[in-house]
């Protein structure tokens, strides 16, 4: 994992410039470049094209302004970029490939600055669609800056970490952190019900299977085999597994909750970003179809 070109998304509110510093500071420390974007949102066909150009050109301008202006941004080279068309699926990846974007930078909530507003709002869309990590910065204690000394790993262990040891590796050379690994039974999965990816009532099964090896010895191999060096930890929880990571990231508390994407975004992924008081950082695990 290399932080080269950053992406930090701003709608001009309080919320979103919370995110701004923490954005800056990751620019500074790894000499990476830094666009600022803004999308305009849909412009109604009925506002005169004069009006609609003059409207754009305002929102350009204190775009500029923002960039040059704020106190986050002295001494650092940002390139503010107005998207003049709404968001949408393809114009957020075609912004990555165009830009080599290799992190986005947001703050999990906007003008609304209500949590329970995320599910549905522009910062769930843009993970749930990003091709690319996604840091959604949550300030702690006042400090507006990345510290991610305690990291939890929510893991089910029915497959390797392949898709965050990159970043796992990233945050140990750089922030020096520690990594809990949380693996959560559900006991809904005992109970015959068939849930929506469908498989882990058999995955349930086979893990009670004699011939199966534990989650304590699977993460013993995963230590041996893929986390040499690394300061982890395992720990076990009984539950709804969105629940209890949630949960467990506000009691330790973690400074910081690493997530694995799969197709879209799950359950736990919905309520971590949402409802975790500490910062998340999703990795896409697959690909989507455009």
């Amino acid at each position: 994992m290399n932080i080269r070109h950053l992406l930090l998304t701003t709608d001009l509110s309080d919320n979103a410039r919370g995110a701004y510093q923490c954005a800056t500071s990751l620019a500074s420390k790894f000499d990476a470049n830094l666009q600022l974007i803004h999308f305009a949102g849909a412009i109604p066909n009925l506002i005169p094209t004069t009006s609609r150009e003059t409207l754009l050109n305002a929102l350009e301008k204190t775009l500029a302004d923002e960039s040059n202006q704020h106190p986050a941004f002295e001494g650092i080279d940002v390139q503010p970029r107005l998207e003049q068309q709404r968001w949408t699926r393809k114009r957020q990846r075609t912004l990555e490939q165009e830009l080599g974007i290799d992190l986005i930078v947001m703050s999990p909530q906007g003008r609304t600055g209500l949590a329970q507003m995320l599910l549905g709002s522009f910062a769930d869309r843009m993970v749930r669609h990003s091709s690319v990590p996604v840091l959604l910065f949550r300030p702690v204690e006042n400090s507006g800056t990345l510290d991610p000394r305690t990291v939890l790993v929510p893991h089910d262990f029915y497959d390797r970490p392949q898709a965050i040891l990159p970043a796992m590796r990233w945050l140990d050379r750089h922030y020096s952190s520690t990594f809990r690994f949380l693996h959560v039974y559900d006991p809904s999965l005992s109970t015959g019900s068939q849930s929506v990816r469908g498989m882990e009532q058999q995955f349930a099964l086979a893990l009670k299977s004699p011939n199966t090896m534990s989650i304590e010895d699977r993460f013993a191999k995963l230590v041996d085999e893929d986390l040499q060096g690394l300061d982890v930890t395992l720990e076990t929880a009984q539950g709804i597994p969105s629940q209890q990571v949630v949960q467990r990231a506000n009691q330790l508390p973690a400074d910081l909750v690493l997530l694995g994407k799969r197709d879209g975004l799950g359950s736990v992924a919905r309520t971590v970003i949402r409802e975790a008081k500490c910062s998340v950082l999703t990795i896409p695990t697959s690909g989507e179809d455009d």
